[in-house]
């Protein structure tokens, strides 16, 4: 039985090429010089950690929200995302699957939604990255932007850009002219008089480390709770977790004692 046969809607399932084996043809046609997981650089690894991390958060809000509107084609996107990631660092889509798979062991505390299960109540990653790409290839072909992937890459993982070196600027013949910039005091959230004792709680606990709002994992903390007292909305726990990727593997990983970075703002 497909992993997808037991709980989504009969249009739903239509919509979503079930594994076939033509995925193992696709598997098998790929070069036989392929990499493995361990002989990636850490750049590479971590970029197929991310997306490992953002296809498993996919595959719970699926779960969720298996009939919401484009549930499926977030989750499609994201499990693309994945194995691209793999097959630019020269993985096959198994061996990608392979790592998902050991991911998902690692990082996932709880039993994942029953619409990813087979008969026998398993997870097939390999079942999953091979649908989705068969699917993108014969319904909806895309041309995939490599460069603007890498930048968007980039962009999320913010130790890959740490390692770029910057560019030297180019001398030019230019007048300066003095303008008197207003004066900056930094300082920790401000805390309104009528803020509720959770918000309160979490916003003392903010401390400033040069520029930067640094908070100290205790337990029971969670990144919605700092997204809930710094910005007003639990769901901006992703920009806290952009911001300290050298760290979380996910949003869900923080650990008592860990200094977590609060992006102002």
């Amino acid at each position: 039985m497909s992993i997808f046969t037991r709980t989504i809607p009969a249009a739903l399932l239509c919509a979503f090429v079930i594994s076939t084996p033509m995925a193992a043809q696709t598997t098998a046609s790929t070069s036989a010089a392929q990499r493995t997981v361990a002989e990636l650089p850490e750049k590479e690894l971590r970029r197929i950690t991310y997306y490992s991390a953002q296809t498993l958060e996919a595959m719970r809000e699926f779960g969720s929200n298996a009939g919401a509107e484009g549930s499926l084609e977030a989750l499609r996107s994201k499990v693309q995302r994945l194995t691209d990631a793999g097959q630019r660092s020269g993985l096959t889509t198994n061996a990608t699957a392979e790592y998902f798979s050991a991911f998902i062991a690692e990082n996932s505390t709880t039993p994942l939604p029953i619409a990813f299960l087979d008969d026998d109540g398993q997870f097939d990653s390999a079942s999953l990255l091979n649908s989705v790409e068969i699917y993108y290839v014969n319904e909806a072909p895309q041309a995939f932007d490599i460069e603007a992937s890498d930048a968007a890459d980039m962009a999320a993982i913010s130790s890959i850009a740490q390692t770029r070196t910057p560019q030297a600027p180019a001398v030019q013949s230019i007048e300066l002219a003095v303008v008197e910039q207003p004066v900056i005091v930094l300082d920790t959230p401000t805390i309104a008089a009528n803020a509720p004792a959770n918000v309160r709680a979490i916003l003392e606990r903010v401390q400033l480390n040069g520029e930067d709002w640094v908070i100290t994992v205790q337990q029971g903390d969670s990144l919605g709770q700092y997204a809930n007292a710094l910005y007003g909305d639990t769901k901006l726990f992703q920009q806290i977790f952009e911001a300290n990727l050298a760290l979380l593997i996910t949003p869900n990983s923080i650990r008592v004692g860990q200094n977590i970075l609060l992006p102002r703002g």
